[in-house]
């Protein structure tokens, strides 16, 4: 347990800060040093967006300047929550944003509420952030806060307010940055990869499960040199591209020996789970993520981006328990970095099976979902299916069964 969190944390390290000191490029680098506090209202500071309750407070540290962020009465006598909007981002990819923060002139506990609008999501994939401030001065103690953004656009940019009326905040040492290079699961990847045409290292947001069959579709080639940097020396790994189908079996071949194209959609096996693996000197290829197979026959599909699969019967995935399994109405997301499998309508799916044609024992055998019957589809050992079953071990329904 210890060790995946230390990977994710490295590799969560290595989004904020790797790619040729990108990490270091600054969309915005504001400590408000020249904001002075001239007892009016300030509308606009460096592209800022100010409301009127948005003043340099008076009482802040010697060593410190920042925005307070309060309430005011309009003319119309109604309260109106204070606000700055950034400057816009002018920027497409992933960013970090971190900021200096503390209560305002009352030592009542605040929070500040932070927005992201015109595009991008925080690193759990919303667009709101509130943080209490339970401890921290203006004039004492400042506290620090820092998020990662995901798919930020030209016009991202964002909002601190505050929803408490009786409340007040200051910011100060607000930063927005480049991140480092990331392929996210849960994201159109596109713009990354029509943006990256360099060599580059890149961290991948994708949980390889030890001991089954993962698959996986990546806009670069790699190679098993290439697996061995980003998973480990310890990994028994084992790669298959799809390869024929035929009389109900897709049949897989040993790829551990060759390149994989940037784009090709593969099978990987792993002895032990690995969270976000990190691709060493890699080339980003703008080769779109292939369909290997024949139009209106059996298809392996890959997708770098979040895609919805079919629910007719027509799309079938592998499951974590090594099975083929039908989509089923609004559980149809397939996060990106992956693979599918697309056959014909009216498909027999009571056989369908994947073969590796290395002699390892397979089963892969299919799993219907829940609301439609699944017949009883029975193999030997050695992955061929019986009719008549003697006594020994066979596998039914993806099962290891005794039949005594």
């Amino acid at each position: 347990m210890k060790t995946t969190i230390l990977r994710y944390t490295l590799a969560l390290l290595f989004c904020l800060t790797a790619g040729s000191g990108r990490g270091q490029e600054y969309i915005i680098n504001e400590d408000f040093s020249e904001l002075q506090y001239n007892g009016a209202v300030q509308s606009n500071y460096k592209n800022w967006t100010l409301s009127k309750g948005c003043l340099k407070s008076h009482n802040v540290s010697a060593s410190n300047t920042a925005l307070r962020i309060e309430k005011f009465l309009n003319d119309k006598n109604k309260t109106v929550v204070g606000y700055a909007y950034s400057p816009q981002f002018n920027y497409t990819g992933d960013a970090v944003l971190s900021f200096s923060y503390a209560r305002g002139a009352s030592s009542n506990v605040s929070s500040i509420t932070i927005d992201i609008e015109n595009g991008g999501v925080f690193d759990d994939y919303t667009k709101t952030k509130t943080i209490p401030i339970t401890e921290g001065h203006q004039a004492v103690t400042f506290l620090t806060a820092s998020y990662s953004i995901f798919n930020t656009t030209a016009n991202t940019r964002i909002k601190f307010s505050d929803g408490s009326l009786e409340h007040t905040f200051v910011i100060d040492d607000v930063m927005v940055r480049k991140a480092g290079y990331c392929l996210r699961e849960r994201l159109n990847n596109d713009k990354f990869i029509e943006n990256h045409d360099n060599v580059i290292d890149v961290n991948t947001e994708r949980t390889l499960t030890g001991g089954i069959w993962n698959t996986l579709c990546l806009p670069f080639d790699v190679t098993m040199a290439d697996m061995v940097l980003a998973l480990g020396d310890n990994q028994d790994i084992q790669l298959r591209t799809f390869s024929s189908y035929a009389d109900n079996v897709m049949t897989f071949v040993n790829a551990n020996e060759t390149t994989i194209p940037a784009g090709t959609p593969f099978l990987i096996k792993l002895n032990t789970t690995v969270t976000d693996p990190t691709f060493h000197a890699v080339t980003i290829s703008d080769t779109e993520a292939q369909s290997i197979g024949s139009e209106g026959s059996v298809q392996f599909v890959g997708t770098y981006s979040p895609v919805a699969l079919a629910i007719n019967g027509t799309n079938l995935f592998i499951t974590k328990n090594n099975t083929l399994a039908q989509p089923a109405s609004g559980m149809n997301t397939m996060y990106g970095l992956r693979a599918y499998i697309v056959v014909p309508e009216n498909f027999d799916l009571s056989g369908a099976r994947l073969l590796m044609d290395d002699g390892e024992a397979t089963a892969i055998s299919n799993l219907a979902p829940s609301a439609v019957p699944t017949p009883k589809a029975t193999y030997n050992l050695n992955g061929q299916r019986v009719e008549n079953v003697r006594r020994g071990l066979y596998v039914v329904n993806g099962k290891l069964t005794l039949v005594k």
